[in-house]
C-alpha cells in the first residue's frame, strides 16, 4: 500500500515541476502537501488526525480536489489516487 502511495506522490510532484499553467503559490501549497504526506508516512506512529497549520492533511487534499475538478482533470486524478490510498491506510 505505501509503495502505490510512494508512487503516486512521485507522478504528483512529477505533474507540478512540469506545470506551467499554476500559480507559484498553488504549486509550493500542493509541494508542502505532498511533503506533509510523506511525513506522516515516514514517522514511526503516523497520527491521521494530526494537523499541519489549520486542517488536517486530508482536509487540505479533499479541498485541492474539490478546487482543481474542472480546471485541471489530470491532477485531480493523481490527487484523489493518493487520498484513497490514504483512506486505504486509514488516515
Amino acid at each position: 500500500m505505501t509503495n502505490q502511495l510512494d508512487q503516486q506522490l512521485a507522478e504528483l510532484r512529477a505533474l507540478l515541476s512540469r506545470s506551467e499553467h499554476l500559480e507559484p503559490e498553488t504549486l509550493e501549497a500542493l509541494g508542502d502537501l505532498a511533503g506533509d504526506i510523506q511525513q506522516l508516512l515516514e514517522s514511526n506512529n503516523p497520527d491521521p488526525h494530526a494537523t499541519t497549520g489549520l486542517s488536517s492533511v486530508s482536509e487540505r487534499l479533499s479541498g485541492w480536489i474539490d478546487r482543481f475538478e474542472l480546471e485541471h482533470p489530470e491532477l485531480t486524478h493523481t490527487l484523489s489516487q493518493v487520498a484513497e490510498r490514504l483512506a486505504d491506510m486509514g488516515i
